[in-house]
């Protein structure tokens, strides 16, 4: 496999070269691209498609085009990807043919482990240095990249004379600081999510089973345009879980709303592919005094979060800040506090105190514990967008707030307003 090289020492630019000229993304994208490969010496970039691009899927940021295909990025010259079937290039036309931007022309189909290097060879890259994306940590969920063995070894064997190096996280880091118009377009993504909220809370209801509000949770982000994955979403006031509703996962019923009830949900509403964690949970009647206890702590853990977040600040130090009312009130969180986006770089610890809080679990389940994390720090920088997520639970009781913000040059934008305190529908 190739070698990690050192961590990226990119600055942002923030804007166009050219005072006053119209932001063009596809150029700011490129800039910050050839930047990082002179600063890491590189002739070009190999860019393997990942399976999820709302956590890592860097060909999908610099083209803008079908998520999952792969490219060869040289440093000077045109790009060219390799896609996985005709209809890419099918629809790639269709795009143009309709007065739309694509931002790649040159197409190709067939098995990337002869095209890649093929067309590495063309360009001239077959002796030079050539940043490998995919082949190494990516996130929590890559920890080892996402290119198999077999795919590695016949890039490897077609490619004897070039120089591979992993970059993965280091480019990781360049695509994190986004423009001010991809803020604006995460900020509607951020909206998508408060408004599945609203409508999840304007349907439930004692009687009403999980199913029907996660369908409307859905559907209110596809009415906006959203690209909708999945929701994580639990029900119930005693509630230690968290998770895909498990009737998603194997044949049972959908649990039914009591009274009191409480739900909780984190939300990924998907706009130009800028992805978002929108934390929430909601009672549904009078809830007992321990789970507004537990609302309280999780807004307090929020605003510490959002107060942390500012350019020159560790990832970590946020998980820190985070934590502390948390241990000051006595209580544990199973999900993180805290997490990047765009890409889904690092997460907070999880798990935090779960064997001590719920003893029967750690009976049941005697090797399975929390980590203490993050699991990849780095500096905060402008244009960096966070996830905070605060969950606060004492014993089985619990609620969850959140919010998706974005690092400025002074600060933390935060871009949900529904979300981040625990809110109720009164019975």
């Amino acid at each position: 496999m190739p070698t990690q090289t050192p961590a990226g020492t990119t600055s942002r630019s923030a804007a166009p070269a050219t005072a006053g000229r119209p932001h063009d993304e596809r150029e700011f994208r490129m800039r910050r691209t050839r930047a990082f490969m002179d600063e890491h010496g590189l002739d070009g970039l190999l860019v393997f498609g990942a399976d999820r691009s709302d956590r890592y899927d860097a060909g999908q940021y610099l083209f803008r085009d079908r998520r999952y295909q792969h490219f060869v990025v040289p440093r000077d010259g045109e790009p060219a990807m390799v896609a996985f079937a005709a209809q890419v290039a099918a629809q790639h036309m269709l795009t143009r043919e309709r007065g739309l931007q694509t931002w790649i022309d040159d197409i190709r189909v067939g098995p990337a482990p002869e095209l890649l290097p093929a067309i590495a060879r063309e360009k001239g890259l077959a002796r030079g240095r050539l940043g490998v994306i995919g082949a190494g940590y990516g996130s929590p969920f890559y920890p080892g990249g996402w290119v198999s063995k077999p795919v590695w070894d016949a890039i490897s064997e077609r490619l004897p004379d070039a120089e591979l190096l992993d970059v993965t996280r280091d480019y990781g880091l360049v695509m994190a600081q986004r423009s001010d118009e991809d803020v604006e377009h995460l900020a509607t993504a951020a909206a998508a999510g408060d408004a599945a909220i609203e409508a999840m809370m304007a349907a439930a209801r004692p009687g009403v089973d999980e199913t029907e509000l996660y369908a409307e949770g859905v559907a209110a982000m596809l009415r906006r345009g959203m690209r909708v994955t999945w929701m994580l979403f639990q029900t119930g006031l005693d509630n230690y879980a968290w998770g895909e509703p498990t009737w998603l996962t194997r044949p049972e019923p959908a649990r039914v709303l009591g009274r009191p009830d409480m739900v909780w949900a984190e939300i990924f509403p998907n706009y130009a592919e800028l992805n978002t964690h929108v934390n929430m949970s909601f009672t549904v009647g009078t809830p007992p005094a321990e789970t507004l206890r537990c609302a309280e702590v999780a807004r307090a853990s929020y605003e510490a979060g959002s107060a942390a977040v500012r350019p020159g600040a560790s990832f970590a130090d946020v998980c820190a800040a985070m934590e502390v009312p948390l241990t000051e009130a006595g209580m544990w969180h199973l999900t993180p506090q805290f997490a990047s986006l765009n890409p889904l770089l690092s997460g907070g610890g999880s798990g935090l105190g779960i064997r001590e809080h719920v003893p029967s679990f750690a009976g049941t389940y005697p090797h399975a514990d929390g980590h203490a994390g993050p699991f990849f720090d780095f500096e905060i920088k402008p244009g960096m967008t966070f996830s905070l997520q605060p969950d606060a639970r004492i014993g089985r009781h619990g609620a969850l707030v959140g919010g998706v913000v974005a690092a400025t040059e002074t600060g933390c934008r935060e871009l949900n307003t529904v979300s981040t305190r625990v809110n109720s529908v009164e019975l």
